[in-house]
C-alpha cells in the first residue's frame, strides 16, 4: 500500500516564495524539479518529506502537481487553504529554447519561516544550489535516472502522466520498508 499524504499548500506557496527572495527569474520546469528533488532528499535524510507534495511522472519528469496548478493560475487549491493570492509576482515568457513557460519574479513579501524546520531550509537551498542554474536538459537527466519516476512513467496505464509512490523515493530498501511500515498508518494524517 503506497504512502499517500496531503500536500501541505501553505508550505509549498512559501516555499514558492522563498524561491522568488533567493532565485528570481526560475521557471515552473525548475520549480516543479526543485520541490520533487528537495522533498525526496529531505525524505531520504530525515524521513519525510519538506511539503508532501502529489508527485506524477510525467515524459519530461516528476512534476509537483500543486506547484504546477499554482504556477498554471490554477488557485483551487490555495483558496482551499485560505489563500486567495500569491504573494510573488509570476510573468508568462518563452524559455531561451522557444517553449511557453512561467517565471517567478519578485516576491511580494517576507517569507513566513516559522513554518518550516532548519532542515527544510537547508535542504531547499541545497537543491537550488545545486541545480538552480541547470538547463531543461540538465533537469531531465538529473531526474530521469529515479527509480520513483523510472517505475511510474514504465508502469503507467494510458495518458500522459502517472502518480508517483514516496516510498519509492526512498533509496536504501531497508530504511525504505521500516519507514512504510512506521509510517503508513498515519501517513494521511501528518500536519
Amino acid at each position: 500500500m503506497p504512502l499517500k499524504f496531503r500536500p501541505k499548500t501553505r508550505k509549498i506557496v512559501e516555499l514558492l516564495l522563498h524561491l522568488a527572495k533567493t532565485r528570481p527569474g526560475a521557471d515552473k520546469y525548475q520549480a516543479v524539479k526543485f520541490f520533487y528533488l528537495a522533498d525526496r532528499a529531505h525524505l531520504n535524510k530525515y524521513g519525510r518529506p519538506i511539503t508532501f507534495e502529489n508527485y506524477y511522472a510525467m515524459s519530461y519528469g516528476p512534476v509537483a502537481s500543486t506547484v504546477l496548478d499554482l504556477l498554471n493560475g490554477n488557485m483551487a487549491s490555495a483558496k482551499a487553504a485560505g489563500i486567495n493570492e500569491l504573494p510573488f509576482r509570476t510573468e508568462v515568457g518563452k524559455t531561451k529554447s522557444g517553449h511557453d513557460t512561467t517565471f517567478i519574479r519578485e516576491a511580494f513579501r517576507e517569507v513566513d519561516y516559522d513554518i518550516f524546520s532548519k532542515s527544510d531550509i537547508e535542504i531547499f537551498n541545497e537543491v537550488v544550489r545545486k541545480y538552480g542554474n541547470s538547463t531543461f536538459d540538465d533537469l531531465f537527466k538529473a531526474t530521469h535516472d529515479h527509480y520513483a519516476w523510472f517505475n511510474a512513467w514504465n508502469n503507467r496505464r494510458q495518458g500522459e502522466r502517472a502518480e508517483m509512490f514516496y516510498e519509492e523515493m526512498i533509496d536504501d530498501e531497508k530504511r525504505r520498508a521500516a519507514l512504510v511500515e512506521d509510517v503508513l498508518p498515519i501517513a494521511a494524517h501528518l500536519k
